[in-house]
């Protein structure tokens, strides 16, 4: 997530230490006024279990599949011209250079101009003009802000579709789709809003679990990047076309249900380029240095004619390899790692196979903060990229296809994959006061409960977020979904140094001169989560159902103690300024092992 910038005058909230956090899911999360005893559920049970529930009772016979992906891509926005404080373009006859804030991707309304041309873009002027068309001539910038990084970053055009991309399993009575979105994430509220969709066309699906992939050269999906900080930044009317298409994905998807079979690998992309390990694809930018290296790859044909019907590739780093400059609308290295899936990659050194069908990513644990800025990716044919430009996001997307694709080819087919699911729901306090002022503001516009809308919010009145988490079993395939940007080391360890940057160049694992260097005397000891999920192979599916910021390991959440979460402490704690708080990280432990460990009663 982007920073959050405030004003203290903003702020008239604490954070909390007394809200516990949980909710029963046999108790209804109700509206703002509502309070819900958050204390420990007498004979808690999920939410949904499948095989097993009313609806749900068996999963028999063989595993079926569908696939589907339907453009979310923005179709009405203007134009504007980055051309800093002097409003002067490069081509403008009085240009003579650049000044300080041209090119820098921000709009200054001040100086810089829109093109008053409509959702067509098509000005008077230009050839093929079709007259005027929504939004034109009407004085206002219709504006697409793209999230992550600065505020008031509006797109200027498309380079590649965005994708509700839909994976749809069905085995006897149970059925259970996964979604990606090209966006930076999707609060559990919208999720529903899908969901209830989907119920009332008739769809046939038992749960569908939605995950984002956390692009930022994406539009703002939930608020915190608008012209301004403050002002909302969702486009509402793209986000009512993005859930109505999201439902046609996933409604496609099962209609294109068919008998599958599955193989599934797990990549150690480290191994990629040995001599630079995952520091080819990843500039770890938190101490400790964590990274998980295994890439998730599984993908489903059809047993009817061989044919690919989807595959799937899981793994953990941000989507901002175009980072802060770029203002076209596009799904980043995501793009690439699909394109090479489906189609293959022509690396001059020689070509690769694509599988075809619909490929999906899905985010991993890509909190701590897992990126591609900074990193140097070296490709299969030995070029370097350190720029932020496409031909870095290709090189990632395209070596990531690579490697799935040629230890795909190394494993046999799955004997008689099985499919099971769970579902907890429940809700996490609001302890960042920065993210409870924006929720005053309606910068955020999702539920809260728990709390008394009345009265101000302190201590004792912190509002909580209803969510949910997922288990899911799709045979070898065992997928916990967690609602945020999970910290590696909370799914891996790796305290040891076992998971720090590896290759030739020696990394110290943290700096221990830093200001506030994490204390791995306090740190959390094993098993991790990756190791309770206890399957063959084990998927964290990150920004599942939610977006709440990023998860953080208690022994290393430290705040500003001056201005708590509107500045960063000294050292790596940026994170800290875009998470709930440090009751978050056990909290989530805590469901995630209902979730594993429940038994049903005798």
């Amino acid at each position: 997530m982007g920073r959050v910038w405030i004003a203290l005058a903003l702020m008239a909230c604490g954070g909390s230490e007394k809200s516990t956090g949980t909710a029963d899911n046999n108790t209804t999360v109700g509206d703002t006024s509502e309070v819900v005893d958050s204390g420990e559920p007498a004979e808690w049970r999920p939410t949904k279990d499948c095989p097993g529930d009313a609806g749900c009772e068996t999963a028999e016979g063989i595993l079926e599949v569908g696939a589907a992906a339907v453009a979310i891509t923005p179709t009405c926005f203007e134009q504007w011209l980055d051309c800093g404080e002097d409003g002067i373009c490069p081509g403008d006859d009085d240009w003579v250079e650049a000044d300080s804030r041209e090119g820098d991707a921000e709009w200054h309304k001040a100086t810089e101009a829109f093109l008053d041309c409509g959702c067509d873009q098509l000005c008077p002027d230009d050839p093929d003009y079709p007259g005027p068309d929504q939004g034109e001539a009407d004085g206002e910038f219709q504006a697409i802000w793209l999230a992550g990084f600065q505020n008031g970053r509006p797109a200027n055009s498309v380079h590649d579709d965005l994708w509700a991309r839909t994976v749809a399993f069905r085995q006897g009575e149970t059925s259970f789709a996964i979604v990606s979105l090209d966006v930076v994430g999707f609060f559990f509220d919208d999720v529903q809003d899908i969901r209830a969709a989907l119920d009332e066309a008739g769809v046939d699906i038992d749960h569908v679990l939605i995950s984002s992939t956390h692009d930022h050269e994406a539009p703002d999906t939930l608020g915190q990047w608008g012209q301004t900080v403050g002002k909302r930044g969702v486009d509402e009317a793209w986000l009512a076309d993005l859930k109505v298409n999201t439902a046609a994905s996933v409604a496609q998807a099962v209609a294109a249900l068919q008998p599958a079979d599955m193989t599934a690998v797990s990549v150690d992309l480290s191994q990629m380029v040995p001599e630079k390990g995952t520091r080819n694809f990843i500039h770890d930018k938190r101490d400790p240095r964590i990274v998980d290296e295994m890439m998730g790859v599984a993908v489903f044909r059809s047993i009817e004619d061989g044919s690919t019907i989807a595959s799937m590739i899981n793994f953990g780093n941000h989507p901002e390899a175009l980072a802060h400059k770029n203002t076209a609308i596009t799904s980043d290295f995501s793009h690439y790692i699909r394109d090479g899936m489906e189609n293959g990659v022509n690396w001059e050194s020689g070509a690769v196979d694509g599988l075809g069908g619909t490929s999906v990513y899905i985010q991993g644990a890509v909190g701590g903060m897992m990126t591609p800025l900074g990193a140097e990716v070296t490709d299969r044919d030995g070029n370097v990229h350190s720029q932020a430009d496409f031909a870095k996001a290709q090189a990632i997307g395209h070596m990531m296809a690579t490697g799935a694709i040629e230890a795909l080819e190394t494993v046999e087919p799955v004997a008689n994959p099985s499919l099971a699911f769970r579902v907890a729901e429940f809700a996490l306090p609001i302890d960042n006061n920065a993210f409870q002022a924006m929720f005053l503001m309606g910068v955020f516009d999702r539920q809260a409960v728990n709390y008394d809308p009345d009265q101000p919010l302190d201590d004792g009145n912190v509002p909580e977020l209803p969510t949910e988490m997922n288990l899911v079993d799709v045979g070898p395939l065992r997928m916990l979904s967690v609602p945020g940007e999970l910290l590696p080391e909370l799914a891996i360890g790796g305290f040891d140094g076992s998971h720090t940057h590896v290759g030739d160049e020696p990394v110290l694992i943290f700096d221990p001169d830093q200001a506030n260097p994490p204390d791995f005397s306090k740190a959390p000891e094993g098993p991790f989560l990756k190791e309770r999920m206890a399957g063959e192979m084990n998927w964290i599916i990150g920004l599942g159902n939610d977006e709440l910021g990023y998860i953080i390991p208690e022994y290393n959440f430290i705040l500003n103690e001056r201005v708590p979460y509107l500045t960063e402490a000294e050292g790596d704690h940026y994170e800290e300024t875009n998470s709930l708080g440090p009751r978050t990280a056990p909290l989530i432990d805590e469901w995630a092992d209902r979730l594993l460990f429940w038994e049903p009663a005798e």
